[in-house]
């Protein structure tokens, strides 16, 4: 059985920029799993802005998924 390799991507952006031109999501880290990444991104809006919201994306690592690659 071929087992995935997952990678957690953490971004953050201003929930208050949105509707403006100048949203973008700035890149926080890479994370080994979901957990991880959650508690990185929910401490860093915590210790830098009440209006940031954090994101997680999965991906699998070489997008390789159960062996067939995407």
């Amino acid at each position: 059985m071929n087992t995935t390799t997952n990678i957690y991507i953490v971004h953050t952006y201003n929930k208050n920029r949105i509707a403006t031109d100048t949203y973008q999501q700035e890149f926080r880290g890479v994370y080994s799993s979901k957990a991880l990444a959650d508690k990185a991104g929910k401490d860093y809006c915590e210790t830098y802005g009440e209006n940031l919201h954090h994101v997680v994306t999965i991906k699998a690592l070489d997008d390789i998924i159960n062996g067939v690659q995407y």
